[in-house]
């Protein structure tokens, strides 16, 4: 099953877009920032970040900087 990190710090907006995605046959998690969405990733693998730009603290291109430099989520997708 495919996995899918959604960071996005809206509740209603997240838990929308995981449950489409649920219904659709994906495994999806959820993290509200950039710091938890690392966590995540230290954790568990990932097939797809779902990403929004505008985040607390740090936003969504420092994060996708963050990913890129990392030869870990070098090369994952990311929306």
């Amino acid at each position: 099953m495919n996995r899918i990190l959604i960071v996005e710090d809206e509740p209603a907006i997240s838990n929308l877009i995981q449950m489409n995605l649920a219904a659709a046959g994906y495994c999806c998690v959820c993290a509200f920032d950039g710091a938890k969405a690392a966590d995540r990733l230290e954790l568990e693998r990932f097939d797809l970040i779902l990403l929004d730009i505008m985040l607390p603290e740090e936003d969504g291109l420092q994060v996708l900087k963050r990913l890129r430099a990392d030869s870990k989520t070098r090369r994952l997708a990311v929306l």
